[in-house]
């Protein structure tokens, strides 16, 4: 135990007369919490509290846990969602009820340094990590007195806020099997259940059909010749015309707002897996859609004949960086998340040669702490950047070294983790404009043999065109940075010079006055930046991406990381730690949650939304414009969900399930939305679940309660900003809110897990009931699936991993204590640092 963790013992250990630190809590009426509790009827609990600090000199006297609060027995370990950072935590139970919610000590998140994993939970008992006021007040969202308790049935029109309370059984009862569900408020319309959508059911027609509409798409089959292939099957198929739409089953849309990891592939198994539909959806566009994709392109990798999307999210190495540029975001507010990095910074502030800017049009709390405040006008961002990149390029002020590596075996003969497209050639349009990445075969260049002509990319070294594989670990190969030639007739262009156009099509006065800046201050800016070596980095999760050319300047800001050769160095660009995998298709786990599925679905067709598929491959093609666009290089787009489905383009649906989300509040045009889901012709049924009645679920036929983050599972890798390999696991803390029901005669809380198991066995879908996940291995409740996660990040993703066995008494009292998290001491996966 380090000299720091003792002292933090020693702190929060009984002293002297007294618990110092709690008995002054409680005497003050510091109890945060109290007033809900009082409001749920827990007078007694408060007062028993209150006279426990107050007796505090007697209380010492009878032992090291005079303070319950501290006594391991009623600590349990899970993690926070007060907002996205999903910081793991230490609940304190009292009488049934948490009370106190503090940071998890065992936890990179929570303290810097944080106590080993092997110290025994008598002593993390002692000792509290940070954690933000927000996180401190989630006692307050899980007794807030307006959860919803039991099912909700609406009374009157949609929006009339009118609604009666129903059993559980009868609601899934009339969401299966539908009907004149609302007869008795005067509505004479027939309302399809789950058994009108649940129409495709063998899962061997299924991946045969689906192996058939994917080459109906590649154009490989007709559609007359697919319909020749599965004529006994085509009354399943939304339009046998068009049977790239998919399935009937299609018409079922799940539409999550919050659904964490974990959560979201207990979901997926429901609605892709067991339902069969491929409509199943999160939030992503609506919060950081375009920093993601701009990420994932930029880290993309070529294999196999296709681009391979790379990671989502890349933060500085805060610890050990030099300079960072917080763009459109903060240490200390509005990131991913404030809690681990506002020590991380703050440390470094205060412990070393660290030092960082702010662009941002507001005055932040981090812009107040900042080297240089860089006030751009909203939208400015993109200016900004392209002007830096403009700069840098022409002083040459760039990592020329990094950036001339084509491949792998040339980043690995450097002394590199990384390498860049930067000398790749790309081909000019007759228009002048860039076009494809060149390829070997382009110019007539050999391909050895075994080779693949589409891996084989070029670059030009000393004006001689060179073709290269860039994943090849053998033969290195590094090219011209600056290239605007012809080759062999063919007018080519290196990708860095590309970029060193596009930022030169404006003067970088033309570009500052577009940002709202004195050019002055943006080369002051682009100078420090690039006098750091790859100790600097840009963070910009997520303000300076949430434009109409968000994707764009998330691109330029990742360029000029890029520029500065900083990913995968100690200082620069970091991929984080990683987490193990709770699904279980490591190598050596023993529960593959993915492939423990028997009858399993193939769920296929052209998503609600057209994400992921190109109009111009649809059977719906009839040229230009399409009659809503088509999104073929993301997915989850959010907001299209409602306003496609009152199109219904590509087709009609039947059931919309809003799972934890509020499109009116966060979508843009909302109230559109409002008018959408008030027509009960084109949304037919629209159920939803969640911990309280929302702006959107106010619009549902049914509202089912749902279990908050306190009460329930989900298995969490944490953001880059956590450079230790971590596993979080968010377990149940509190006593549910929601009824208890009965489903198939296992009592569980009403939730969303307690009704996909009760509809799935209702419809006799795959994958549920006594060997759901294999014979003799049943899935009748939540905690089937739940558990069989847990094991796997228990055990791990390779030899080795697992973690100890519990002692005597750790596995006493394990069903008290729970789970705290998984983190290891080394600094990043495969010893990556340097």
């Amino acid at each position: 135990m380090s000299e720091r963790e003792k002292d933090m013992v020693e702190r929060e250990a009984p002293v002297g007369d007294g618990i110092i630190t709690r008995r002054t809590l409680l005497k003050s009426s510091a109890f945060l919490g109290g007033t809900t509790l009082l409001a749920l009827g827990a007078t007694k609990l408060t007062d028993s509290l209150t006279q426990g600090a107050e007796h505090g000199k007697a209380a010492a006297g009878r032992g090291r846990y005079a303070y319950s609060l501290a006594s391991p027995e009623n600590v349990l370990y899970s993690v926070c969602l007060q907002c996205n950072t999903q910081c793991t935590i230490k609940a304190k139970i009292e009488n049934g009820i948490v009370v106190k919610i503090d940071g998890n000590p065992y936890s990179p998140f929570n303290m810097l340094p944080w106590i080993d994993y092997a110290q025994p939970p008598e002593r993390a008992a002692l000792v509290d990590g940070k954690l933000c006021p927000k996180g401190q007040s989630g006692v307050q969202s899980q007794y807030d007195p307006y959860r919803i308790r039991k099912v909700l049935k609406r009374a009157g029109p949609r929006g009339s806020n009118k609604w009666r309370t129903i059993s559980f059984d009868q609601a899934i009862q009339e969401i299966v099997s539908g009907g004149k569900l609302f007869s008795d408020i005067g509505e004479d319309r027939v309302v399809p259940g789950f058994n009108d959508v649940f129409v495709l059911r063998d899962s061997k027609v299924a991946a045969a059909m689906a192996a058939d509409v994917a080459k109906v798409q590649s154009g490989a089959m007709t559609v007359a010749a697919f319909k020749e292939e599965h004529a006994a099957h085509l009354d399943v198929l939304i339009d046998p015309d068009h049977p790239d739409l998919g399935p009937k089953n299609n018409q079922f849309v799940f539409q999550a707002g919050r659904i964490e990891p974990g959560r979201d592939m207990y979901a997926q198994r429901f609605a892709n897996g067991a339902v069969g539909s491929a409509n199943w959806y999160n939030h992503t566009s609506i919060c950081e859609l375009s920093h993601h994709i701009a990420y994932q392109y930029s880290s993309a990798q070529f294999s196999g004949g296709r681009w391979n999307l790379g990671q989502p999210v890349f933060k500085p190495n805060y610890l050990a960086a030099e300079f960072v540029i917080f763009w459109g975001t903060g240490a200390f507010e509005a990131n991913f998340g404030p809690t681990p990095v506002a020590e991380q910074v703050t440390s470094s502030l205060v412990g070393r040669n660290f030092k960082m800017a702010v662009v941002d049009p507001r005055l932040s709390k981090t812009a107040a702490k900042a080297w240089r405040w860089l006030p751009v006008v909203p939208g400015g961002d993109l200016p900004l950047a392209l002007a830096m990149i403009q700069w840098i390029i022409e002083k040459r002020r760039y990592d020329g070294g990094f950036l001339a590596n084509a491949n792998k075996a040339a980043a690995q003969q450097a002394g590199q983790k990384s390498w860049s497209n930067a000398t790749w050639l790309v081909r000019v349009e007759e228009d002048g404009r860039p076009g494809a990445l060149l390829r070997a075969s382009d110019l007539g260049l050999p391909v050895p043999t075994g080779a693949k002509a589409e891996q084989r990319f070029v670059v030009s070294q000393g004006g001689t065109p060179v073709a290269f594989d860039p994943n090849d670990a053998k033969e290195a190969v590094t090219g011209d940075l600056l290239v605007d030639t012809a080759i062999n007739g063919v007018r080519v262009k290196s990708a860095l010079q590309v970029a060193r156009e596009a930022a030169a099509a404006e003067s970088i006065d033309g570009w500052a006055a577009k940002a709202g800046l004195d050019p002055r201050a943006i080369a002051e800016l682009a100078q420090e930046f690039t006098s750091h070596g790859h100790k600097a980095a840009i963070e910009f999760y997520r303000g300076a991406v949430k434009h109409t050319v968000g994707y764009y300047t998330g691109q330029a800001l990742i360029l000029l990381n890029l520029l500065v050769g900083n990913p995968d160095w100690k200082g620069g660009l970091a991929a984080g730690g990683g987490a193990w995998n709770a699904a279980g298709t490591g190598k050596g786990q023993p529960f593959n949650l993915t492939a423990l599925h028997p009858g399993k679905l193939a769920a296929f067709g052209t998503k609600l939304t057209r994400e992921g598929s190109y109009y111009q491959q649809s059977t719906l093609f009839t040229g230009y414009p399409a009659k809503r666009p088509w999104f073929p290089f993301t997915a989850n787009v959010y907001q299209e969900v409602i306003p496609a489905a009152y199109a219904a383009y590509p087709y009609p649906i039947k059931i919309l399930w809003l799972h934890m989300g509020n499109v009116a509040q966060l979508a843009p045009g909302g109230t559109e939305q409002i008018h959408m889901l008030r027509d009960v012709e084109r949304i037919p049924l629209f159920i939803a679940d969640d911990v309280v009645l929302g702006d959107t679920s106010m619009y549902a036929d049914y509202i089912f309660p749902d279990l908050s983050y306190l009460e329930r599972w989900a298995f969490l890798g944490p953001p880059p900003t956590v450079i230790t390999k971590t596993s979080e696991v968010r377990q149940p803390v509190a006593a549910p809110v929601p009824e208890i029901a009965t489903v198939d005669g296992e009592t569980m809380p009403v939730s969303m897990e307690a009704m996909m198991i009760a509809i799935a066995k209702k419809l006799g879908a795959p994958g549920y009931g006594p060997s759901g996940f294999a014979a003799g291995v049943p899935f009748n409740r939540p905690e089937d699936y739940y558990l069989k996660a847990v094991a796997n990040i228990a055990i791990g993703d390779s030899a080795g991993d697992a973690v100890p066995r519990a002692d005597s008494a750790r596995s006493t009292d394990s069903s008290k204590r729970g789970v705290t998290c998984r983190a290891r001491s080394s600094t990043r996966r495969s010893g990556a640092w340097r």
